[in-house]
């Protein structure tokens, strides 16, 4: 067997949200003395890590992210009658930033792997291709009524819907406790990066079902560096939703800074 391991396996299949969740199991003496944890990455089909067919022979509980584009785990069939498979969603909050595209211009450095802005705004772009300058299209980012350009109210009633369906799926549900506090509580940092108090509602849903204490682990250490880009969110989006969390000077971190919307997004739009 590889790594000459015969103990039975956990295996954390998903994203970034796994990866945490793999990070937490590890920190467990109660586990990992017991089990071999196991993480395989699955964000999407075509973006998938290895795993071994005989960490899944040996596989005792299996952790599953479900999401609407995840690829199926390979080597399935070799899962033994007595694994136990908990299943859980991806979490999102994509109505927050209705803008979000992908930005040509951002590619991966040396330091920093998913590039400097790997969350683009569509809005900047735009104003950019328009011929404006950084301090223009930031100027005018702010100006925008996006409540003008899209319907948020159906937007986001799009993605409460797509958040209901993956609950139904899961044997944990997650998902609605999204949709129920956003509103009240700040929960992500970007579409896909939830704030460290969501990250310990992950964390201790997964351990409650186990049976198992969580470890008193830092979160921040645990997290992967989760916190460390965050995507503003544009004025209007915020008084469309009614954030009580939400203030305007509110400052958004960058890779070893922390700006207010109107200089982040001007940084955002001069990078190259």
């Amino acid at each position: 067997m590889a790594g000459g391991s015969n103990r039975r396996t956990i295996v954390v299949a998903g994203n970034c949200q796994g990866s945490f969740l793999h990070r937490a199991l590890l920190e467990s003496p109660e586990l990992s003395e017991e089990y071999e944890i196991i993480y395989f990455r699955n964000f999407r089909k075509g973006d998938q890590g290895p795993l071994p067919r005989e960490h899944m022979e040996r596989c005792a509980i299996m952790l599953e992210q479900i999401a609407h584009k995840a690829g199926s785990i390979p080597n399935q069939d070799a899962l033994p009658a007595d694994c136990r498979v908990l299943t859980f969603p991806i979490l999102w909050m994509n109505s927050l930033w209705p803008m979000a595209s992908p930005d040509p211009r951002n590619k991966p450095t040396d330091k920093i792997l998913a590039g400097p802005y790997p969350y683009g705004d569509g809005l900047i772009l735009r104003f950019l291709d328009e011929g404006l300058t950084p301090e223009q299209a930031s100027a005018r980012y702010l100006e925008t009524d996006v409540a003008d350009m899209i319907d948020l109210t159906r937007f986001h009633e799009i993605n409460e819907q797509k958040a209901r369906i993956l609950d139904e799926r899961a044997d944990l549900k997650l998902g609605a406790y999204v949709t129920e506090r956003f509103r009240t509580d700040r929960l992500f940092y970007t579409q896909n990066h939830p704030t460290l108090p969501m990250l310990q509602l992950i964390r201790q849903t997964v351990f409650d079902a186990l049976g198992v204490a969580p470890p008193p682990s830092d979160l921040v250490a645990a997290s992967g560096g989760m916190g460390l880009h965050h995507t503003p969110i544009h004025p209007k989006v915020a008084e469309h939703f009614q954030l009580e969390w939400y203030a305007p000077d509110m400052e958004y971190k960058q890779h070893g800074g922390a700006f207010q919307i109107g200089e982040f997004m001007r940084r955002y739009a001069a990078f190259e």
